[in-house]
């Protein structure tokens, strides 16, 4: 079998809603698997472009939280959107996030945002629990609206059919935010790439990409 081809496997919802596994044989999955790259190439080009473009000015600013001047900036958001590319499909994705000003580094054009955010996931019997620490570089490209783009790491929780597996993850995304006084709105998007563990008979990982929109208190 060549390299093109996995094992695709057709996940049927059973009547208690549990996810029972089936092997249908080899099939090329070659359009979906360009689409993740392209995707994941896109966002890491733009993460590539934007940081080095600020290295190329004034020193970087180490430990900026002990500088008297610093303030953190802080925004708690409720987040809600779709996880797409699951074992169990898409469905729907509400979490909670905080992002402030990063208190280890700053380069000198735009700012570090750091962004601790907690999500839950539940379709199809697989519920995914995500905790994830993205720092994104931002700037601003408006008045009062603000472009980031950055890696991350994370840890997911996968739970099927009673089964719990624990994984490490990897991130790259990209957001918009618009403040209007104490309000912050924001759009986001990010792909993830978790460790390649046995969630299930037969599933392996739990990959996605998540679209998402936000509505937050600026402090």
């Amino acid at each position: 079998m060549s390299e093109d081809n996995i094992w695709f496997y057709v996940i049927k919802v059973t009547e208690r809603n549990k996810l029972d596994v089936y092997s249908s044989g080899p099939h090329i999955l070659s359009g979906t698997n360009i689409m993740k790259r392209t995707i994941l190439g896109t966002l890491l080009g733009l993460s590539l472009v934007t940081v080095s473009a600020a290295t190329f000015a004034d020193d970087w600013k180490f430990m900026p939280v002990l500088d008297a001047k610093y303030k953190p900036d802080a925004t708690f958001s409720l987040v809600g959107g779709v996880l797409n590319g699951t074992p169990a499909g898409s469905g729907s994705y509400q979490g909670i996030e905080v992002a402030f000003n990063c208190l280890a580094l700053q380069p000198p054009s735009g700012i570090i945002r750091s962004q601790i955010s907690l999500g839950t996931f539940d379709h199809n019997g697989m519920k995914l629990t995500t905790f994830e620490i993205n720092p994104h570089w931002t700037t601003s490209l408006a008045n009062n609206l603000t472009f980031g783009v950055g890696p991350g790491v994370g840890y997911v929780k996968a739970e099927v059919n009673g089964q719990t597996t624990n994984m490490a993850a990897l991130q790259i995304g990209a957001d918009l935010n618009y403040r209007v006084g104490t309000l912050n709105l924001g759009l986001g998007a990010r792909w993830q790439d978790t460790s390649n563990k046995d969630i299930a008979p037969g599933i392996h990982g739990a990959n996605n990409t998540l679209m998402e929109a936000k509505v937050g208190i600026n402090f």
